[in-house]
């Protein structure tokens, strides 16, 4: 931790986690409504602390990570576009790590849940469609207008079948943005739409969750991805390297050295200086003489761009005054 904690925010945060008899409380069965922030006496903020978040992935493994996914919004904007024949635009809008009971009950309800096979992954992943998207999309490949008023609780084996006409693609396109990455593949191994079937893996394991925000005309929802951990977690490396320059430290020396000596520079000497009064400034003739406060034969200063750079000898060359450079001053 950067900062140290002060004895009230210790007390603030050990308070979390006592009842008021002393003893532990038990962990909630239902998601804790979002904390509140508290103030204490000196007008600090005190957040509390959520320490079973996991932190699994660093902070360029995790941007690593959503640039293949935002690529992958991109392909299934154009995807949902050509296959529901409507203008649709889907976002990547989170990409996050979380526990998979959390991620469980995030799931907007209701919502059409795919269980997949995505060898070489081991784990099965999820994937999940908000109802209200599918079943416009479905009326939509019917050759009906799209537009739904009322959206089923569930889902016919028929309805799904005419669902997958959308849903099949949308991971054709997920699979082929991570080509550079894994070379994946999918099967669907059961759907359902009650999320309390979903609970495929331990509650406190952790999932990469991938939220996509899709909105058209009239058609507004939500896809959504759960990746196992331990099934992404060998392919980290992979996704932290392409998250920014690949170019190894000092390579690019010799274009850069090349490319900056033609860049020009201002550069002075100063002889001296001193320090004088106004009133003596305004009155200052030709002949006047201002002591320096240098000594004679003592090096002149030579500033860069401002900045006091070399310490130097005046000299002469041929006609012209000219400097000797006797040393480079640090900093």
């Amino acid at each position: 931790m950067n900062e140290i904690l002060t004895n009230e925010e210790i007390d603030t945060l050990l308070q979390m986690f006592r009842t008021e008899g002393g003893a532990v409380e038990a962990e909630p069965q239902q998601r804790a409504p979002a904390p509140v922030q508290q103030a204490v006496a000196d007008d600090r903020v005190v957040s509390p602390i959520d320490l079973l978040k996991p932190n699994r992935l660093g902070r360029e493994q995790l941007r690593g990570v959503e640039r293949y996914f935002e690529s992958a919004a991109k392909l299934l904007s154009a995807t949902i576009s050509d296959k529901l024949r409507l203008d649709t635009r889907c976002d990547c809008v989170a990409v996050e790590q979380q526990r998979f009971g959390s991620w469980l009950d995030q799931l907007p309800g209701p919502v059409a849940i795919y269980v997949l096979q995505m060898p070489p992954f081991a784990q099965p992943v999820l994937f999940t469609a908000s109802t209200s998207l599918l079943y416009g999309a479905v009326d939509r490949i019917l050759g009906g207008s799209g537009k739904v008023t009322k959206v089923p609780k569930d889902f016919t084996a028929a309805e799904h079948t005419v669902a997958e006409a959308l849903i099949a693609p949308c991971l054709d396109r997920i699979v082929e943005s991570l080509a550079d990455v894994v070379k994946l593949k999918w099967t669907t191994v059961n759907r359902f739409c009650n999320p309390s079937l979903a609970q495929i893996l331990p509650s406190q394991d952790v999932v990469l969750s991938v939220y996509f925000q899709t909105a058209g005309e009239f058609l507004i929802g939500d896809l959504r991805m759960a990746i196992p951990f331990a099934a992404i977690e060998p392919l980290l490396e992979r996704f932290s390297s392409d998250s920014g320059s690949t170019v190894k430290p000092g390579a690019m020396k010799a274009t850069v050295a090349s490319t900056v000596r033609n860049v020009p520079l201002d550069l002075a000497v100063e002889l001296g200086g001193a320090r004088i009064r106004l009133r003596q400034l305004l009155d200052l003739q030709a002949g006047d003489v201002i002591p320096l406060q240098v000594r004679l034969g003592q090096p002149a200063i030579v500033p860069v761009q401002g900045k006091p750079k070399f310490t130097a000898h005046i000299g002469r060359i041929g006609n012209r005054l000219g400097i000797q450079v006797a040393d480079v001053m640090g900093g």
